[in-house]
């Protein structure tokens, strides 16, 4: 097996600071796909200025957490913990989750884009039943790729920083529980994922980590690069881009 990575850069939609800084890394950087927040407050800057660059295949980035607006009388939590207290409580209807995310994917669907891939704001269909609406989504508008953000810990570094075990604490039950949801005919995902615990702050040191650390096999690196100037510089720099061709890893997209 081959060497293969994919650097998808989320929450493309969110702002129009996003999504230039998203671009940016797409066209001159290392990034090779991203997902499109439907729900974010600059939807239709995102489309112009995909159309502007000749994109017409793009990622899609569920939501059913945060600050935004649904498309669907579905009522969006503000963080992951109360939504998922909520749904554990089964006051979250899944025929209304159904319903939002099929509105988000059939919105993008309607702006004349393919869709690559699925993921979510916050790893949200990472839960075991919104994984199985995913999956039903999937087949029905014939998505090939979801995300499995399951990312191997290293113990050092996690320990150094609070933050990143408390985010591996919460995503790693969840990928454990749907991992094995993923074993069905037609639904492909990544092998490997990197950039969780690092989320929203990665730097050079971080990236050139995981890609000296890369397997046999498909990674996704999933990153933000709105965020924070020195992770848009980092993956904007050529040097980045030299070091992963030097070690024989392809860069893809889904």
């Amino acid at each position: 097996m081959s060497k293969k990575l994919v650097i998808n850069a989320d929450d493309y939609g969110l702002t129009e600071d996003a999504n230039k800084a998203v671009i940016e890394c797409f066209t001159r950087g290392a990034v090779t796909d991203m997902s499109l927040l439907v729900v974010g407050d600059s939807f239709e800057h995102a489309v112009k200025l995909a159309r502007k660059n000749n994109i017409n295949k793009i990622g899609v980035h569920l939501a059913l957490t945060g600050p935004f607006k649904p498309l669907t009388p579905a009522r969006f939590s503000k963080s992951y913990i109360p939504f998922l207290i909520r749904y554990f409580a089964g006051l979250v209807k899944k025929e209304e989750i159904y319903a939002e995310f099929k509105n988000q994917i059939l919105k993008v669907k309607k702006e004349g884009f393919a869709i690559t891939h699925l993921d979510s704001h916050q790893h949200i269909h990472m839960v075991p039943g919104i994984l199985k609406i995913v999956i039903k989504l999937m087949k029905e508008e014939n998505i090939d790729y979801v995300r499995f953000p399951k990312e191997k810990i290293n113990i050092f570094t996690e320990l150094m920083d609070p933050l990143a075990i408390i985010r591996s604490l919460m995503l790693l039950p969840m990928c454990g529980l749907s991992e094995r949801l993923l074993d069905v005919p037609g639904i492909k995902h990544n092998d490997y994922f990197a950039g969780h615990s690092r989320a929203l702050r990665l730097r050079k040191k971080d990236l050139l980590r995981a890609i000296s650390n890369l397997k046999d096999g498909l990674t996704e690196l999933g990153c933000h690069p709105w965020n924070r100037e020195e992770e848009r510089a980092a993956l904007c720099d050529k040097g980045l881009v030299d070091e992963i061709k030097a070690r024989s890893i392809e860069l893809v997209s889904y």
